[in-house]
């Protein structure tokens, strides 16, 4: 039988580089040999193992990462999607495809959802299965760097088309890898004035360079009167909530214009009060709630403006190191030094 290295979490406590078998597809699967697998906010909950990852379903061990891009080496006798040789970018929500969103074409929100890599084996591997449904074949002009961050890349991408950006003013909370999509995302799309929040000296300067007019650190002014300023005091045409920060997203409402647009990315790790007649009602204000990639539109307007040049994430990859090199990538990511990790098995 053969074998590969993957890196598993093993128990609460432990994370490890292992031998395991390669697996076999499913019928209705790919076996992908991964090129490139990027590290998330995702796999460092499971790696702490805190409270999401307690109660996230996840049973170990379990092969870390979801986000991904390889070529497919071995497929299932009920693929005829895909060949041997494609080179693909995975989708990393595995919709049943029978209940009513899958039906009524909102896949990404199936009522029986589950996840790469939380419900399955994942990707920091020399290979990984995944359904045929959830591998996006994409050209060879994309890099593999690019096609394994194409995941959170969607993301933020949906944010802004949903938002509707172009000659708006943007505000992004939280300059991590989604909200620096986020602003490339806008910059592409027309949006005339980008305006960048975060604590962080080192994303806020990659922020510049993908597109943000004005950076705000939280912690050296005050980021609403900041934007009221920038905006003769009526606020941003569109936020982007991207740092799940409570006190971002109350911030957000406040520096919103009425009648303006909040998209909402980032996960708070607690309820939050919010003042709703104030924030919401009279405000009008439209609440964009975002939950990974419509399947697959957002894919392929985000794979047309990677391939015509027009939408550039490369800055946001800080680091690329082997998989072996797992652990410091992780404490990279947890220190705040990187910005977007890449391991190359």
């Amino acid at each position: 039988m053969q074998r590969m290295r993957a890196l598993r979490k093993t128990s609460p406590d432990k994370a490890e580089i292992q031998q395991v078998p390669v697996p076999e597809p499913a019928a209705d699967q790919v076996l992908l040999q991964v090129s490139a697998a990027a590290l998330c906010g995702t796999d460092l909950h499971i790696y702490r193992w805190n409270a999401w990852a307690r109660g996230a379903g996840i049973q170990l061990p379990r092969i870390m990462g979801h986000e991904c891009c390889g070529e497919v080496v071995a497929v299932g006798e009920n693929v005829f999607g895909l060949a041997i040789g494609d080179k693909v970018a995975v989708e990393t929500h595995l919709p049943c495809g029978q209940c009513l969103q899958c039906r009524i074409g909102e896949q990404h929100i199936c009522n029986n959802l589950k996840l790469f890599s939380i419900h399955t084996d994942g990707c920091f591997a020399e290979y990984t299965t995944v359904p045929e449904i959830c591998a996006r074949k994409i050209p060879q002009e994309i890099s593999s760097r690019v096609g394994a961050i194409m995941e959170p890349l969607g993301t933020a991408l949906r944010s802004v088309l949903e938002s509707k950006v172009a000659g708006a003013t943007v505000l992004v909370t939280g300059c991590g890898p989604i909200g620096l999509f986020a602003v490339a995302s806008a910059s592409t799309l027309g949006a005339s004035r980008i305006l960048a929040s975060d604590v962080s000296a080192p994303r806020l300067e990659i922020a510049g360079r993908m597109g943000a007019h004005r950076i705000l650190d939280p912690g050296r002014e005050d980021p609403v009167e900041a934007v009221l300023a920038e905006t003769g005091g009526y606020g941003a045409d569109v936020v982007i909530e991207a740092s799940g920060s409570i006190t971002a997203i109350q911030q957000a409402f406040r520096c919103l214009r009425k009648g303006g647009r909040v998209a909402l990315v980032g996960l708070p790790s607690m309820p939050l009060e919010l003042e709703i007649g104030k924030a919401v009602v009279f405000k009008e204000a439209k609440i964009i709630g975002i939950h990974g990639r419509t399947m697959f539109d957002t894919w392929t307007r985000m794979e047309n403006l990677l391939v015509s040049g027009k939408l550039d994430v490369l800055p946001a990859i800080t680091h690329v190191l082997p998989l072996d090199r797992w652990q410091e990538g992780f404490d990279l990511a947890l220190s705040g030094t990187a910005c977007k990790v890449v391991f190359e098995p």
